[in-house]
């Protein structure tokens, strides 16, 4: 029962971030004007397509999904703490940026185990 809890919210979460990602990768490129600012964007349109995928090959129990969802976890981490040194200006707090990118990897973390739990019989 807790396999199949994780496994929905997973599939949520990936979807979620997935089409939001792809949205704001496309529409707020103009927005970014440092190479630093450039650089979320591109996380931010990367964890989309990779949630998407993500979501994808969880929902049909491939083996194949653990390695995207590790890249997007990897995107969904880079992208809150950077993302708060690049738009925070002088009034960002490294400690802020450090907290963000650990929560997001906490879900990050999650989302990978799930993704594990789910396909290891597929994978074996």
């Amino acid at each position: 029962m807790v396999k199949k809890i994780a496994w929905v919210l997973s599939l949520v979460v990936l979807l979620v971030t997935g089409a939001d990602g792809i949205y704001n990768g496309v529409t707020e490129w103009g927005d970014a004007h440092t190479r630093m600012q450039q650089s979320v964007t591109i996380g931010v349109f990367l964890y989309g397509v990779l949630g998407v995928i993500t979501a994808f090959g969880l929902f049909r129990r491939r083996p194949w999904s653990l390695g995207t969802a590790i890249s997007w976890g990897i995107a969904v981490t880079y992208v809150p703490g950077v993302a708060v040194m690049a738009y925070g200006g002088k009034d960002a707090i490294m400690s802020s940026a450090i907290a963000a990118s650990a929560a997001s990897a906490m879900i990050a973390l999650a989302v990978v185990w799930t993704a594990h739990v789910v396909t290891r019989g597929a994978r074996q």
